[in-house]
């Protein structure tokens, strides 16, 4: 039995309702919005197969959230564009980039459950244990630690800065969970800060 174009529009907005929308990004050539642009509302693990420079300045998160990567595939250094800061990004310092190159974009995966991860001293889930349910500018001011190296994301999704105050190399966890530092991308334990994506 057909369905109705009603009955499939429904459906497609019920659907993006209970799996969360990945949303809508633009990456511009130039700072400030100017130059080439490229929209995307779907992953793309090849920016140079969409005819876009591998050359990102700036950045507009229309909705969602949005991790870009130095390297074709997902891969290399990761950079979060969310609706922080209105979802606006004039320059890739704001992202705390130290070079304009950004070859591949996905979308981070939104979560309903109440933001809340358990971070752990050592891998495999062992040593000091820490419950976050907000944002940490500075671990080791609050928990006398800035090294992690697992965690379980029980809810929402997550960015982790290996320095103080939201800076330096960072990597997105989304809920799953993470044994030991290199699942998350990192290459140490060190842990700066920690704070909640914005969806909205």
């Amino acid at each position: 039995m057909r369905q109705s174009p009603e009955n499939i529009k429904l459906g497609s907005v019920l659907q993006r309702a209970f799996y969360g929308s990945s949303g809508r990004v633009t990456l511009f050539e130039q700072r400030n919005f100017a130059g080439r642009r490229l929209d995307l509302s779907s992953d793309c693990s090849r920016l140079s197969d969409r005819s876009f420079p591998e050359r990102c300045n700036s950045v507009q998160v229309e909705s969602g959230a949005w991790v870009g990567y130095e390297h074709e595939n997902f891969r290399g250094r990761q950079y979060l564009w969310d609706m922080s800061e209105r979802g606006e990004y004039n320059c890739y310092d704001k992202w705390c980039a130290q070079a304009d190159h950004v070859s591949s974009v996905r979308s981070v995966k939104q979560d309903t459950n109440p933001a809340r991860a358990q971070l752990y001293e050592r891998a495999g889930y062992s040593g000091k244990k820490m419950d976050i349910q907000d944002d940490v500018p500075n671990l080791m001011s609050r928990y006398s630690l800035n090294r992690i190296a697992s965690i379980r994301v029980m809810g929402g999704a997550w960015v982790v800065y290996q320095e103080p105050n939201y800076r330096g190399a960072h990597y997105v966890l989304e809920k799953r969970d993470y044994n030991n530092f290199s699942d998350w991308g990192s290459q140490n334990s060190t842990v700066g800060s920690m704070r909640r994506v914005r969806f909205s």
